[in-house]
């Protein structure tokens, strides 16, 4: 929750891999990836100091979230498992 919620207000995003996975997010291109302190700070100054990654990684997270996570998604997720026919 804490990821999807930080990219749905437009916030690019340093986390760990177990906290990534699942959710259809690619390291540098819709967050950052760190798994250890001295990794996870790196990045952490990386994305403050580099503009065009911090725009990027807020565009791309955004995008996620709503291809992924929104109401629209959902509600297509839903149509597929209960209306979809079945053999």
């Amino acid at each position: 929750g804490k990821v999807n919620l930080s990219m749905a207000h437009g916030q690019p995003v340093v986390s760990t891999s177990c906290a990534v996975e699942g959710m259809h997010l690619r390291d540098g291109h819709d967050v950052l990836v760190a798994d250890d302190a001295a990794a996870f700070a790196d990045a952490v100054v990386r994305l403050h100091e580099e503009e065009a990654l911090w725009t990027t990684l807020s565009r791309n997270g955004l995008e996620n979230v709503a291809r992924h996570f929104s109401l629209d998604a959902a509600r297509d997720t839903v149509r597929q498992v209960f209306f979809a026919p079945r053999n």
